[in-house]
């Protein structure tokens, strides 16, 4: 029974190391499967096989050859399935389709008039339906749905114990969409990891850091190509580092952690207090700041200057190859990048930070819901059988 069990657990993992090789690096051969996994080329003939019947691939013609029988190349079948990505921000829903390829078939920004996690979960399951009626695909051939919420998120549940900014504790959200597919919850920033990881300018990296600027600040870690989670699935909430002992109150309760000094709303409340002015948006404040606001100017510095505090501790902490920043002030690249470096150079120990790349994201508002797709086709296909 032993020997049965591990045979079939040996042929499923084959088959979806064979997809998932395919996914990276196609169009791709029998023979290059065969050379880069270590198994068969009998073995990779029958998962192609069964593959093809299932949909998932498709021939692509043939490799080129200096002689003798040309051999067949496979890629994916990108229409086989498709899933929905979705950012669930304070003031707005950020939805995207994807196809099993990667490829973005629509993309959707659907303000958020209240944060009631009925009335977001009746917006979410409005929106996908009008999304599929726009590209003309039915529902029917959505296979799963991933979501990235600004909060802590239980890995084996789903449920979203904690999202301050939301107001929600301890919210089922997959149980409120009224919809027969898979769907994953997970935490934007670990989400937006992900997101760089698989379609950003990290992309082939092992060891990241994702830093989410946004009202909060979170972190997604990629460590040695996979998603950390910590042991009660809270790594990465290094919004609530302390970097100012006795210093400002957090809405967690604490004082002194890093978002209540290097976030959005912290820039927008600085800008208050110095301008009397009140913002709505941080888009106001950076147009400010383009625009040479003396007040907006001394804010975003006095912003980049914990940014770079609190980065440079992750650094020394974790030794990643690269750090992303992610947010609107990504936006902001060319006027910070500078200012930002030194800062994080001034506050690492040297030792730590030789060789570290500082990136700033390209995928704008899409990294939390790309990467909550992408998770949600991983665990599509690790439940290949």
């Amino acid at each position: 029974m032993k020997k049965s069990i591990n045979h079939q657990y040996m042929r499923s993992t084959n088959k979806r190391l064979i997809l998932d090789f395919i996914r990276k690096k196609e169009p791709i051969t029998k023979k290059e499967l065969a050379d880069q996994l270590g198994i068969s080329v009998t073995s990779v003939a029958t998962f192609i096989t069964e593959l093809m019947e299932e949909g998932l691939i498709s021939s692509s013609g043939n490799a080129d050859s200096s002689g003798g029988r040309k051999s067949e190349l496979y890629r994916l079948n990108p229409d086989s399935l498709y899933v929905f990505g979705i950012d669930i921000q304070i003031d707005r829903l950020i939805i995207t389709l994807i196809n099993l390829s990667g490829d973005i078939v629509k993309a959707a920004e659907i303000k958020l008039d209240q944060n009631n996690e009925w009335f977001v979960a009746s917006l979410i399951t409005k929106s996908l339906n009008q999304i599929c009626e726009t590209v003309n695909l039915p529902f029917s051939k959505i296979a799963g749905i991933g979501i990235g919420v600004p909060g802590i998120v239980n890995h084996h549940t789903g449920i979203i114990e904690f999202a301050p900014n939301l107001g929600w504790k301890n919210v089922n959200l997959t149980s409120l969409l009224p919809v027969e597919v898979p769907i994953i919850v997970e935490n934007e920033a670990k989400a937006a990891a992900v997101g760089e990881l698989n379609f950003g300018i990290a992309k082939a990296k092992t060891n990241l850091i994702y830093v989410s600027i946004g009202s909060g600040i979170g972190t997604g870690l990629i460590l040695n190509g996979s998603l950390y989670y910590g042991h009660n699935f809270l790594a990465g909430e290094f919004g609530h580092m302390t970097i100012a002992p006795q210093g400002l109150p957090c809405r967690c309760g604490k004082e002194g952690c890093w978002e209540v000094y290097a976030s959005n709303d912290a820039a927008m409340k600085l800008y208050q207090k110095k301008s009397g002015i009140k913002l709505q948006s941080f888009d106001e404040l950076l147009e400010a700041f383009y625009r040479k606001n003396p007040d907006a100017i001394e804010v975003i510095g006095r912003i980049v200057h914990f940014l770079g505090l609190g980065i440079a501790n992750l650094i020394n902490g974790l030794n990643p190859e690269v750090v992303v920043i992610g947010g609107k002030i990504a936006e902001a690249e060319s006027l910070i990048n500078y200012r930002l470096l030194k800062e994080i150079k001034d506050h690492c120990f040297e030792y730590s930070y030789r060789g570290i790349e500082l990136l700033f994201s390209r995928l704008k508002n899409q990294a939390t819901a790309l990467g909550a797709a992408n998770l949600m086709i991983d665990g599509l296909l690790a439940n290949l059988k």
